[in-house]
């Protein structure tokens, strides 16, 4: 049996607060490029992709050009990435999950695009063991699907009894906990209204109490 220890970070509303930017920032965002009733349809996106999100206008009637919504989409990515904040006290979780030997990873639904605009923000980027978009993936399917999660434990030798994922949305937890992980559910950005219905083994409210969950030792006991 494998036993590294993985710990999976998820980005948006994880480490960085950069869902509720959105809502701040482009407000209007789907209503402008496909028309209010199609962008009431697609309801909560929190946890999808970017093209679950147009996939879902197409059903529902839209005529958007891929190509274009992908250009919009990364224009308004870039607004958004360039001012969400890193939640406060990751520096900390990472310098002491580093200093206990796991292994880490960032598992996202968003495209690599987006992704690095955060990672160049991030002082431990190269600790990484792996990136993964699942956007960029086609072979995987998306969260809730466990599939990004079991390609990240085969291509790190890791295990899932020892392994932690980090994750804000339903489809994210769901995700996770399909592939075996101990599963946090991460509370501190998440849209008012917002309720985690997926079964988390724990919940966390900030970085702070995520560090206390591990720090207690007892999480695989």
């Amino acid at each position: 049996m494998n036993t590294h220890r993985l710990f999976v970070f998820d980005m948006d509303g994880v480490l960085v607060a950069s869902e509720k930017v959105w809502m701040e920032t482009e407000p209007t965002f789907l209503h402008d490029l496909f028309g209010k009733e199609i962008a009431r349809g697609i309801g909560d996106t929190i946890g999808m992709s970017i093209g679950e999100i147009y996939n879902k206008a197409v059903t529902l009637g839209a005529t958007l050009d891929k190509k274009e919504f992908d250009r919009l989409s990364n224009e308004a990515a870039i607004r958004v990435y360039g001012r969400c904040s890193i939640s406060e006290g990751t520096d900390e979780l990472v310098d002491y999950l580093l200093s206990n030997h796991w292994q880490l990873a960032l598992l996202s639904s968003s495209p690599m695009l987006w992704i690095d605009q955060v990672l160049v923000r991030l002082p431990w980027r190269e600790k990484l063991a792996a990136v993964l978009s699942l956007n960029e993936h086609h072979e995987l399917r998306p969260k809730p699907a466990p599939d990004g999660y079991r390609f990240l434990l085969q291509q790190l030798n890791a295990s899932p009894e020892v392994s932690v994922a980090l994750e804000d949305s339903n489809p994210g937890i769901a995700s996770a906990r399909a592939a075996g992980f101990f599963t946090i559910g991460y509370r501190e950005h998440l849209p008012d209204g917002y309720i985690q219905a997926a079964a988390a083994a724990a919940t966390a409210q900030t970085m702070q109490d995520v560090l206390a969950i591990l720090a207690r030792g007892t999480i695989f006991s």
